[in-house]
């Protein structure tokens, strides 16, 4: 596959040279004309310290052939007033057919929470949504088609994004500050345990999707220190909720791409039922919404991973993932998230342990609900 996507944090080395320029840019600089200071910095050579971290590493990356088209520009500003005026900025210049580095498509995306004065914010936003920016276009195109630029932001920030890359398996570029040209971040060893994540993955899938729940109800899973480690605790009213933390959001995407590699290899593991579809029993109860539970339960009794369908589900309107909850006995509860009351089946699998029905949940939730 071609590296045709470049994504890049954003700091203010540009704006913080163009305070200090000669009074032509200067002026404009003043004046937040933005368009005309984009045109005036096409004028300069794009390796000269005026035009910033970003322009100088952009273009190391493109000279040394790190990309092999220039698709895709994404620019990950913090939020602030001068992060979101400094992606303006870039974009118009990278916009422009003018531009030897022209990209044919280029977005700026605020990182929500992404600011130095507030560190709560920093924390509990910012880095997880720099994760969630990553991770959504690794899940749209693939590791292999994007790289990533982590010479501008925040310590933090360049470090995170490092981290991001190294985890999701995507190359990391970085131009220090007295170097002509950028260089590859050297890979460093990052954990996984996909077993935790199997067993764990229904609260993995709640934090990320509710983001934040109150503690009261998911604490009897809060069962080990590790996953202690990947959560924030909060006070609401004086009520504790917890979310995922931007490392426990890391660690979701990396399992999750990592599952998506071996599932087939870990399904090869897992017990089939060999009896024909039409022979496995189905019970429902007489409510409202019957004939599409049945419907559904005679497609999803297809699978080589279901014996049976015990019973239906109370409605769970609310709910946004299909997987409600999971058992040790190989017990799915799954609710078909796309009807207006949140109908749902007591599945029996073939799932012997946990981790497991976990892989059999998570594989009969991607063929039978999309």
């Amino acid at each position: 596959m071609m590296r045709t996507t470049l994504i890049c944090t954003v700091g203010t080395s540009l704006f913080n040279n163009l305070k200090y320029a000669e009074d032509s840019i200067k002026q404009v600089w003043e004046s937040k004309n933005w368009n005309q200071l984009s045109l005036l910095l096409l004028e300069r050579a794009n390796t000269e310290r005026l035009c910033g971290a970003e322009i100088n590493s952009i273009t190391s990356i493109c000279a040394k052939g790190f990309l092999d088209t220039r698709l895709r520009l994404i620019f990950l500003v913090s939020d602030t007033e001068e992060g979101k005026a400094t992606g303006e900025l870039l974009k118009l210049y990278y916009d422009r057919a003018k531009n030897p580095l022209h990209f044919e498509e280029v977005d700026v995306r605020v990182l929500k929470g992404l600011r130095d004065d507030n560190i709560k914010a920093f924390k509990q936003e910012g880095l997880k949504n720099l994760v969630r920016e990553i991770s959504t276009e690794v899940r749209k195109f693939s590791p292999e088609a994007i790289a990533i630029n982590a010479t501008g932001g925040y310590k933090a920030q360049i470090s995170f994004a490092g981290m991001i890359g190294q985890a999701l398996e995507i190359p990391v570029y970085y131009l220090f500050e007295k170097f002509s040209e950028v260089i590859e971040l050297p890979p460093q060893p990052v954990a996984l345990d996909l077993g935790f994540w199997l067993n764990h993955y229904p609260l993995f899938e709640q934090l990320e999707s509710e983001q934040v729940v109150a503690k009261a109800e998911v604490e009897d899973t809060l069962d080990s220190e590790l996953l202690q480690s990947l959560i924030d605790e909060e006070d609401f009213d004086g009520e504790l909720h917890v979310s995922l933390s931007a490392m426990g959001v890391l660690f979701n995407e990396r399992s999750r791409l990592q599952f998506a590699k071996q599932e087939f290899a870990i399904l090869g593991l897992i017990p089939q039922d060999d009896a024909e579809p039409t022979r496995k029993p189905i019970s429902l109860r007489d409510d409202h919404g019957k004939d599409v539970l049945d419907a559904f339960a005679k497609k999803i009794r297809r699978s080589p991973y279901v014996k049976q369908i015990i019973n239906s589900l109370p409605f769970n309107s609310s709910l946004k993932t299909p997987i409600r909850r999971t058992y040790s006995t190989g017990i799915v509860e799954f609710v078909l998230t796309w009807t207006d009351k949140g109908y749902g089946l007591c599945i029996q699998t073939t799932g012997r342990n946990l981790a497991e029905t976990n892989t059999i949940a998570l594989h009969l939730q991607k063929k039978f609900t999309s």
